[in-house]
């Protein structure tokens, strides 16, 4: 019999929204998306809640895995040691059943077997859905199985979020896509992540990065942007995690007719302002791709 895994909900930011999410047949909602603690906080006892909203019970199993990213901010499992945060945690229950309708709470805390390195440590709770009994099995049949999780960030001692902006690169291709590859750099020993938005204007209309404000409602469908904001969006890239220096890319736009425009960039890395506005030109079209680096 096949099988067949098949992940929802991935990221390294948060693994699953607060929303509903919908993957071969089941649909569940986790809340909340991830933690962030402190170790030896006055709150010892931390809870995230599984919602069932299938009209069959679901079937599930729990584990602790300690986490890095590769050079590529894809996530990757490490090597359990005695400094690793899976070996800190405890939890229940490790398998259960969540009825139609019905909600599943699971509940750890982190009890360190040893003084932990200042600085940040990362574990992710897995959630692996177990697979209904088929009651008529075809050697031939494909079961798929759901597999979600929730990332923990927790600290111990004194914790330094130290990030460097070291450029902006801007990218215009000819397949009319245009991309920002943010240069980030974490010196401190936790984890920095840019937020924020960014705008792009006519280079000939933009009144300065002093002059511009953060757009509200750009999360709402059909916003109407300012006048001359040409196209406008949320920081959301891969945090960087420390004594690490990676690119991470985000689309800003599509289909900018040829000529002279402006990023411009109202965001915070981690504590540190970033208000800029970068120039950069998109070419007639051509084969080739153009590109602009911003250095900071």
């Amino acid at each position: 019999m096949l099988h067949k895994l098949k992940s929802i909900g991935l990221s390294l930011i948060a693994l699953l929204t607060l929303g509903i999410e919908s993957v071969d047949g089941i649909e569940v909602s986790i809340s909340p998306p991830r933690f962030e603690i402190p170790i030896g906080g006055k709150k010892r006892s931390h809870s995230l809640k599984i919602k069932n909203f299938d009209d069959q019970p679901v079937q599930m199993k729990a584990n602790i895995r300690s986490w890095n990213l590769d050079e590529n901010s894809k996530l990757k499992e490490i090597e359990s040691t005695e400094q690793t945060l899976d070996q800190a945690i405890i939890f229940t229950p490790s398998r259960f059943t969540i009825p139609p309708g019905g909600e599943q709470t699971i509940r750890f805390a982190i009890r360190p077997k040893v003084k932990l390195a200042p600085g940040e440590h990362r574990a992710i709770i897995n959630l692996e859905e177990i697979p209904r009994k088929n009651k008529n099995p075809d050697q031939n049949s494909l079961i798929t199985v759901a597999s979600m999780g929730v990332v923990i960030y927790a600290y111990s001692g004194e914790v330094k979020r130290v990030g460097v902006l070291n450029s902006v690169n801007i990218d215009t291709k000819s397949n009319g896509l245009i991309t920002a590859a943010f240069d980030i750099s974490s010196k401190g020993n936790a984890h920095v992540r840019m937020n924020g938005q960014y705008a792009i204007w006519e280079a000939a209309k933009y009144p300065g990065a002093e002059a511009t404000k953060n757009i509200p409602g750009l999360d709402k469908p059909k916003i109407k942007l300012p006048a001359n904001v040409l196209a406008a969006g949320k920081i959301k890239i891969k945090p960087v995690l420390p004594a690490n220096r990676r690119q991470q890319i985000l689309p800003i736009a599509k289909n900018l007719s040829p000529g002279k425009y402006i990023l411009d960039i109202n965001g915070d890395l981690s504590g540190t302002l970033i208000d800029k506005g970068i120039p950069f030109i998109v070419p007639p079209l051509s084969n080739t791709s153009k590109s602009v680096n911003e250095k900071f």
